[in-house]
């Protein structure tokens, strides 16, 4: 198994802005997932405690989840953490390898930009069509929308770890 692509941050400008965008990410990431565990127990208790749960505590979990493993997904690229599943090419060439790994970044980052885009577009469509949730009525294109520009990051991340995996390979060519 090849050590991550991004040990620390990166010392190239580009680089450097997308890791610390990404850890802001994660760390808001982070903040809506103690809020919904705090959220959580506080529903939790009120059921036990007092037979009054925090209504529509469902929706928000909900919504925070999507919310929370969106801003996560930048930071996992740079990182290099999202699985792989090598059954099929783990015995194959580096350079074998080192194409697959190119590839499947650059597939991230298309994959990335072009969800941005349609959420963007989902979220446009869901405030015209006023969606909510069903018990509080809250308005679900506020979270698709709060979720647009981590996808945008997951697509400049992909990218970016693409030409990170190109480099890579054709300096072990040369």
């Amino acid at each position: 198994m090849e050590a991550p692509l991004i040990q620390r941050v990166p010392t190239d400008p580009a680089g450097r802005a997308l890791f610390d965008l990404a850890r802001l990410f994660a760390l808001f990431g982070g903040v809506v997932v103690v809020a919904m565990t705090v959220m959580t127990l506080v529903s939790i208790a009120g059921r036990a405690l007092f037979s009054m749960p925090l209504q529509g505590d469902y929706e928000l979990i909900q919504l925070g989840t999507a919310v929370a493993v969106a801003a996560f997904l930048p930071l996992t690229q740079l990182r290099g953490g999202h699985v792989i599943v090598d059954f099929f090419t783990a015995h194959s060439p580096l350079a074998v390898r080192a194409w697959l790994d190119t590839l499947g970044a650059l597939l991230v980052g298309v994959a990335g930009a072009v969800l941005a885009w349609r959420m963007t577009v989902g979220a446009i469509g869901l405030q015209q069509a006023n969606d909510q949730t069903t018990i509080l009525g809250f308005p679900t294109w506020i979270a698709v929308a709060i979720m647009v520009p981590s996808f945008a990051l997951l697509g400049a991340a992909g990218l970016y770890t693409a030409w990170l995996h190109f480099a890579r390979r054709a300096g072990s060519e040369a």
